[in-house]
C-alpha cells in the first residue's frame, strides 16, 4: 500500500473531499477508511481514493473488479449523527441519487438505480455503492460510503453481469479519455448536495426522488425468487429499504439478496 497524498485539493464544496488521501493501491478503500476510524477520528468528508483496488467489494461479500487507474474508485468518511439506526436506509438513498445525477452529468442522458444501490444506464450496470455503518444505541456515529464507478475501462471479465463504462456510452468531446481528478471534484459535489439534504431531513424529498428513480419503476418485468420465476411490478421501496413489488393482487416485499432481477 503506497500512500501518496493527503492534502485539501477539492475547491467546489464545503467539506466533501476536503481531506483528500490518495493511494496507488489497496485492498479496500473501504477497509482502509474502517481502519482509519478505529485509530482516530478523520474530517467529515474525507475521501480515500485509490489507483488500483485488489480485493475491493460490493454489497454481500460481493467482488468489485477494476482495472487500475481506469475508473473512481473511492471511500468517504461521514458522521451522519442526526440519523436514527432505523432510518439508514435515506443515506443509501441520498448517495444513489448523487452517484446518479453524477452519471448523468457526464453521459447528459438519464440513468437509473437498479436497487438497492447499482446505477445502471439502460440494462448496463456503470457503478454501484457499499455503506457500512456504524451504531450505538439508536443512532448512527460514521459511515463509510464506498463508491465504483467504470469510467475509462473498455474491457471486462467475462464473468460480470452486464458491465459497462461512461467512455463506452458516452466519449469525451474533447479527450481520448476522463479526466478522473476532475469527475471526482463533481461527484463529491453531487454527494454534498444530497447529503446536506439529509442533514435537513428531508426524508420526504430523497423518498420521492429515490423511488422515481428506480430502474424498471412501475413496469412490469420478470423476477427470480429462489428456484421460481414470477412477473410483477415495482412500486416502490419500504422506509428500511425492501423493495414493493406488485405481483398480481398481491404486495411482496424482498430484502436484498431475496429477489432478482431478470434482465
Amino acid at each position: 500500500m503506497n500512500l501518496k497524498a493527503n492534502i485539501a485539493t477539492m475547491t467546489t464544496t464545503l467539506f466533501i473531499g476536503k481531506n483528500l488521501i490518495e493511494l496507488d493501491s489497496v485492498d479496500s478503500t473501504n477497509s482502509f477508511a474502517r481502519q482509519l476510524l478505529s485509530n482516530s477520528r478523520p474530517a467529515e468528508g474525507t475521501v480515500i481514493m485509490a489507483k488500483e483496488q485488489f480485493a475491493g467489494r460490493g454489497q454481500m461479500g460481493n467482488k468489485w473488479s477494476t482495472e487500475a487507474g481506469k475508473n473512481i474508485t473511492l471511500s468517504i468518511v461521514l458522521y451522519p449523527d442526526q440519523l436514527e439506526a432505523d432510518k439508514q436506509f435515506f443515506l443509501n438513498m441520498a448517495i444513489a441519487l448523487a452517484v446518479k445525477d453524477f452519471c448523468e452529468f457526464v453521459l447528459l442522458d438519464e440513468v437509473k438505480i437498479k436497487w438497492p444501490n447499482d446505477i445502471y444506464y439502460h440494462d448496463k450496470k456503470i457503478g454501484g455503492i457499499l455503506i457500512e455503518n456504524s451504531i450505538s444505541g439508536s443512532k448512527i456515529t460514521s459511515s463509510v460510503l464506498g463508491i465504483g464507478i467504470n469510467v475509462n475501462q473498455e474491457e471486462f471479465d467475462e464473468g460480470l453481469p452486464n458491465p459497462a463504462s461512461l467512455i463506452q456510452i458516452k466519449k469525451p468531446a474533447d479527450a481520448s479519455t476522463y479526466d478522473i481528478p476532475k469527475l471526482v471534484e463533481e461527484l463529491c459535489s453531487c454527494i454534498e448536495k444530497y447529503y446536506l439534504q439529509l442533514r435537513q431531513l428531508h426524508y420526504n424529498f430523497l423518498d420521492k426522488a429515490y423511488t422515481e428513480a428506480l430502474y424498471r419503476y412501475q413496469q412490469t418485468h420478470e423476477f427470480k425468487r429462489g428456484e421460481s420465476t414470477f412477473k410483477g411490478e415495482i412500486n416502490g421501496v419500504t422506509k428500511d429499504g425492501k423493495l414493493v413489488i406488485h405481483s398480481g393482487t398481491k404486495e411482496l416485499r424482498f430484502g436484498f439478496k431475496e429477489v432478482e432481477y431478470i434482465i
